[in-house]
């Protein structure tokens, strides 16, 4: 990319900042809040009564951008990013990238030590992204042990309690720091096991969103079944709604996976990697077969369900959301607070399930999941069967039901 004789003039640098982050593609978004940005520093040097810039002004934007009322403190990384590429512009330099050091990379000493874990985690079946996500967690870990501890035999309890006090974890990082601290012990390398000193921070856990039969219903006489992309759509909220499968393996069924003799879909989840079989009924059926054979585009492709632009390529799971949350919009359902994604159409139907009184084993099959406890999850939503658990109040003791002034209580 060329650059242009620098000027401090601020008309003159606010046209270099938007050619630039034009010309190196960046993203509407971040575009946008880099120059609302500048927006601030020209208001800056005009509340000072200055009309040029310079390396200092911008230093003192940044040290004062705390004060003022229109300033964002979420974007306070980014003023300072955009100092510095306005200070590069200044000098006529080209944008450099900013590098920092990894806090995910592991230490030299404990390379061989995370090698030997990763391999173990490849041989127990531990899926990639699994693997990955250990890798960059428990090097993560590694990286925040103290260096004074030489080798993985000396760590302590104490030591942990230091780690996990400074900062902020998140639960993925605790379950790798706690899975490598196991194979360190069972590996014979420790005689204490470690992996119980790492915290296990509980995470409220929040109702699933469902909607009821009415409200599944009204969503799915929102789509136009007689277009191409109707057809398509309504096939796909049958799926979630009526048999429970997640996004991502909706958009990779393939017209192997379905056996129409026997009205099933056998499909490895994304997800689990566990097999699944399902039986679809006629209504599922006839969506999907109207898509295949009315609605969908031809094309070489082993997917279902395609876009509707050449080259028509694969649907992603994200499409799925964008496809639920529109004919939720259309069908005009009030969400009250309650997600919109075709999870929520999932989780309807395992409640539906649920408050149906079949068996929990069953439920858990019918949605692929491997803990047998999980399905009790949606019973948190089905109010008709909890209140068959609630118990009757109990008549108030003498001392609290003189406090209440019920007399008939106390005698």
């Amino acid at each position: 990319m060329k650059t242009q004789k620098a000027s401090p003039n601020l008309g003159w640098i606010r046209e270099e900042l938007r050619r630039r982050l034009t010309v190196l593609r960046y993203s509407t978004t971040t575009a946008g809040v880099y120059m609302r940005i500048f927006g601030w520093i020209e208001e800056y040097l005009e509340g000072y009564g200055a009309t040029e810039y310079s390396e200092e002004w911008g230093k003192r934007f940044i040290a004062e951008y705390s004060l003022q009322d229109n300033h964002r403190s979420e974007h306070f990384k980014s003023a300072r990013t955009v100092v510095r590429r306005v200070d590069e512009i200044l000098a006529g330099k080209l944008f450099s990238p900013c590098f920092r050091p990894s806090q995910t990379e592991c230490p030299p000493r404990f390379a061989d030590l995370l090698n030997r874990h990763l391999e173990y985690l490849e041989q127990m079946g531990y899926r990639k992204s699994t693997i990955d996500g250990r890798r960059r967690y428990a090097g993560q870990f590694l990286n925040r042990i103290p260096e004074t501890v030489e080798n993985i035999e000396s760590l302590t309890a104490s030591d942990l309690y230091g780690i996990f006090a400074k900062g902020e974890w998140i639960g993925s990082a605790y379950a790798a720091a706690r899975g490598l601290l196991l194979y360190v012990h069972e590996s014979g390398l420790t005689e204490t096991d470690l992996s119980s000193c790492v915290p296990r921070p509980k995470r409220p856990r929040t109702l699933p969103s469902v909607y009821s039969g009415e409200e599944v219903t009204r969503l799915l006489s929102a789509v136009d079944r007689s277009t191409d992309i109707g057809k398509r759509d309504f096939a796909i909220l049958m799926l979630a709604s009526h048999l429970g499968l997640r996004s991502s393996d909706i958009v990779n069924l393939s017209s192997n996976d379905i056996d129409h003799v026997t009205k099933a879909i056998s499909i490895t989840q994304v997800k689990t990697g566990r097999p699944l079989t399902l039986v679809m009924n006629s209504d599922i059926e006839e969506a999907v077969s109207d898509y295949m054979q009315n609605g969908r585009p031809q094309s070489s492709s082993e997917r279902i369900f395609l876009g509707t632009q050449a080259p028509f390529a694969p649907l992603s799971a994200g499409a799925c959301c964008t496809i639920t949350r529109k004919y939720f919009k259309l069908s005009g359902i009030d969400s009250q607070g309650r997600r919109r994604g075709p999870h929520s159409l999932r989780a309807s139907y395992a409640t539906a399930l649920v408050a149906n009184g079949i068996p929990y084993s069953i439920v858990k099959e019918a949605l692929g999941h491997e803990d047998p406890e999980s399905a009790k999850h949606y019973v948190r939503v089905d109010v008709r069967r909890l209140r068959l658990c609630a118990l009757d109040v109990p008549k108030p003791s003498v001392a609290f039901a003189v406090m209440l002034g019920d007399l008939e209580g106390v005698m």
